[in-house]
This record gives structure tokens, C-alpha cells and sequence, in this order.
């Protein structure tokens, strides 16, 4: 379940591997990376191998009926631009290949995967800070059924259980963007989520056919006590000791606002092409 690739160094590869992760050793052909991107961007990359060892681990995870997989960051690999070091949109190519949604759980907003959106028309679920994203009105305007759930500075546990079981409601599969910098350690954040929510999801992906992409790990300590709790959850596992944060009431009444607004606009929620 848990895929990473041999040349991938850096210490979420190695927090993979030393759960039992497979590390793939092949490269993919170029054609991969044109099922998601545009010859503009591949003639862009810094680092063609890297890019063709994450279409490699795509290629792989779409073997399975699930998989974990790590590959250095997925979701700021857009249409014809490349940002953060990210070389290839592996949520996006499984999506497309399987027919599945993707689903972006994480502060930053998923500006590579929202290009591909604009592009592909594939169904799309965002989860992120509206601090920083943008507003819905532009995503409902813009996304071909796109569904936003924007989340204020303060959200936690609850909140962030709200929106996936919302999400999960559609059925089908999901190929998903889960970052970690939501967790209430992360030293840049300002959400408030524990290996509770982690767990929470693991347990409500547990039936599901699934893809996971891990984004943004964060820090060693959180990325690792985070995904023990997912991977618990999705086995059946002990719930974490963590105890879960208390929301301020503002806070519960601004997400529970966005989640009905969103259930009012059912044809959004439950929309497969």
C-alpha cells in the first residue's frame, strides 16, 4: 500500500520506507507525463529523472486497488508550470485514469491541480485555508463543478471531520492531496487538526477504494504521528491518544455556514462526469 521511489532521499521517503513502504526503481516513459502536462512544461524541468521517477510511482499505484504514496509533493504541478520542486501531478493522472475525484486536504490551496481542473473538467473537492485560497464565488465561476470548502484560521478536529465526511458522501473513488501542515504542531499554521483527524479519515477511507498523494509533511514528528493514526484507522486499529482541540464557537459557526451552503448545492456535491 505504501509506495515511495529508490532515488528519493529526503526523510518523508525514509519515514516510507521505514514503514515497510515499496521502493520503485524504474522510470516512466515521457508519454506519462504528456497524459497530465504540457510539453511546455516538461521542456521546463529542472530535473527530467525526478519527474519521470514520480510518473513511475503513478504508474504503480494505479496497479493497486489503493495505495499511500510519496513523491516529493504532487499538487503545484500545474498544466505548464512547475512551482515548489513539485515535477508531477500523480493525484491527477491516477484520477484521470480511474475516473476517480480528487480531493485536496491542506492549508495551501492546490494551484497546479486547479490549472489541470480548468483543463480536464474532472471532479474536484478543495479543503483548504481561505485565508490564503480563493474566494468561492471565483471557484464556482471558474471550476467545472468544483466544490470548495474553505476553512478559517481555528479550525480543528471537528471541523475538519465535518468536511470530509461531506466529501466522502459521493461515493466513488478519490485520489487525494493530504497535507499535514493543518496539524496543530506545525510551526507555520494556524489550524488546529491531531492525529485524531488522521485516524478519523483512515477509518472513513477503510471501505473506499483510494489513492492518497502526502503533501506537505511538515515536520518528522507530526508527519510520522499523523500517518501511524491514518494508517491505523484505515486497519482497524486504536484511535490515538491525542486529545482533540476545543473550537472556538465562531469558528464552528463560519464552517458549519460554508458546509450547508454546499449541501444546498447538491448537483456540485454528488456531480461524476
Amino acid at each position: 500500500m505504501l509506495l515511495t521511489h529508490s532515488t528519493f532521499i529526503d526523510w518523508p521517503a525514509r519515514v516510507l520506507v521505514e514503514k515497510g513502504a515499496v521502493a520503485i526503481d524504474t522510470e516512466a516513459g515521457a508519454q506519462t507525463l504528456r497524459d497530465v502536462h504540457s510539453d511546455m512544461f516538461i521542456k521546463s524541468l529542472r530535473d527530467l529523472h525526478k519527474a519521470l521517477a514520480a510518473a513511475a510511482v503513478a504508474e504503480a499505484a494505479v496497479s493497486l486497488e489503493r495505495a499511500i504514496f510519496y513523491i516529493g509533493g504532487s499538487a503545484f504541478a500545474g498544466l505548464h508550470t512547475s512551482r515548489r520542486g513539485h515535477v508531477f501531478n500523480a493525484a491527477v493522472y491516477i484520477a484521470r485514469k480511474i475516473d476517480a475525484a480528487v480531493v485536496s486536504i491542506d492549508r495551501d490551496f492546490p494551484r497546479g491541480t486547479w490549472e489541470l481542473h480548468l483543463e480536464y473538467k474532472f471532479p474536484l473537492y478543495l479543503i483548504y485555508s481561505g485565508a490564503e485560497g480563493p474566494g468561492v464565488k471565483y471557484i464556482y465561476r471558474r471550476g467545472k463543478g468544483a466544490v470548495a470548502i474553505p476553512m478559517p484560521p481555528g479550525a480543528g478536529d471537528l471541523s475538519f471531520k465535518k468536511a470530509v465526511d461531506l466529501v466522502l458522501e459521493s461515493g466513488g473513488p478519490v485520489v487525494l492531496h493530504l497535507g499535514f501542515d493543518i496539524h496543530r504542531e506545525d510551526p507555520t499554521g494556524y489550524f488546529f487538526a491531531s492525529e485524531n483527524f488522521y485516524y478519523h479519515l483512515g477509518k472513513s477511507l477503510s471501505s473506499k477504494k483510494f489513492y492518497i498523494s502526502l503533501e506537505c509533511p511538515s515536520t518528522p514528528a507530526v508527519f510520522k504521528s499523523s500517518l501511524e493514526a491514518l494508517l491505523s484507522g484505515l486497519s482497524g486499529g486504536p484511535p490515538p491518544r491525542a486529545s482533540p482541540y476545543r473550537e472556538g464557537r465562531d469558528v464552528v459557526r463560519e464552517v458549519e455556514k460554508v458546509i450547508e451552503n454546499v449541501k444546498r448545492s447538491s448537483d456540485r456535491l454528488f456531480r461524476r462526469h
